[in-house]
């Protein structure tokens, strides 16, 4: 098998790799890794990375003109033949944004598994993760308050995850691409778990499924990678954000946050679908557009 693994940054990425790794192990998948033979490897590994494992990750960059291998922030390269390197690694990571190569590469994969996590969480989440220490010592920039770096870039981070998620959506069906949420698997892991297995075709006994369920807790990955995952909640932009930047997120992504079925508004309850409502995407970007569009004629 040759796994795909997609989603825009600060939405559980970590997480669903581990998940997946974890399935292929306990399936007997055999395991390739591309960067682990490189031999930039053995040096990769004595860097201050921002968890123990970041060396050993293939991470696949897809642009219109290029694919490259990189680790981390520090080390970049092209990929001279992919097919080649697709031989040689079961599990790829990309955090790319579509573009004009991207259905080419993904068609070249057996697998392709996309998550999606609640935009405002991850607004709240990837600001933490830009002032952090580890990324203002490879991404300097002059803020280093979280609260300050999400006031200034809210829109941003709202626009980025828009475009990423929707573009995979809709895309997932023409290249058989499975979707699963972050919050799944934290509300609910074992369904969504049992959702992965079905469409990776593994099927796992009740036992083991229960020891991944524990291994793979929050809590337990938070305490091997303190630097990388810091919560492990869903809903937590209620108490975070303010009522302008709740106000900004509905019309920068309420169509595409109610066609997850996320909440709307302070107060609801969690929650969100696996199956979407309909498969109309042009109707939905022109929904995206014209709620958008609202916010800018408004400024």
């Amino acid at each position: 098998m040759h796994l795909l693994q997609g989603g825009a940054p600060k939405c559980g990425n970590f997480w669903l790799y581990q998940i997946i790794q974890e399935i292929m192990a306990r399936s007997g998948q055999p395991h390739r890794s591309f960067i682990q033979r490189h031999p930039i490897y053995e040096l990769a590994k004595t860097w201050d990375l921002n968890y123990p494992s970041q060396a050993s990750i293939d991470v696949l960059e897809i642009t219109d003109l290029q694919d490259s291998y990189r680790i981390s922030s520090i080390y970049r390269m092209p990929v001279e033949d992919l097919p080649q390197y697709i031989s040689q690694s079961s599990h790829v990571w990309t955090h790319s944004p579509v573009c004009k190569r991207s259905g080419e590469v993904f068609d070249q994969f057996d697998k392709k598994v996309y998550i999606i996590r609640d935009p405002r969480d991850r607004a709240v989440s990837a600001a933490k993760y830009y002032c952090s220490e580890y990324m203002l010592k490879y991404y300097p920039q002059p803020i280093k308050d979280p609260k300050v770096y999400l006031e200034t870039h809210f829109e941003d981070l709202m626009r980025e995850w828009v475009w990423h998620v929707f573009d995979h959506l809709r895309l997932s069906r023409q290249h058989q691409m499975h979707i699963t949420l972050y919050e799944a698997f934290l509300m609910d892991f074992q369904a969504e778990l049992s959702r992965l297995l079905d469409y990776l075709g593994v099927q796992l006994p009740p036992r083991q499924r229960e020891e991944m369920q524990e291994a793979m807790s929050f809590a337990t990955l938070q305490r091997q990678n303190p630097k990388h995952l810091k919560k492990g909640q869903a809903g937590y932009w209620m108490e975070q954000l303010t009522e302008e930047q709740i106000q900004k997120a509905e019309l920068l992504a309420g169509p595409l946050i109610r066609f997850l079925g996320y909440p709307t508004g302070k107060g609801q309850e969690m929650t969100y679908v696996t199956g979407f409502p309909h498969q109309d995407f042009e109707q939905l970007k022109q929904e995206i557009l014209q709620s958008q569009a609202q916010l800018y004629s408004a400024g």
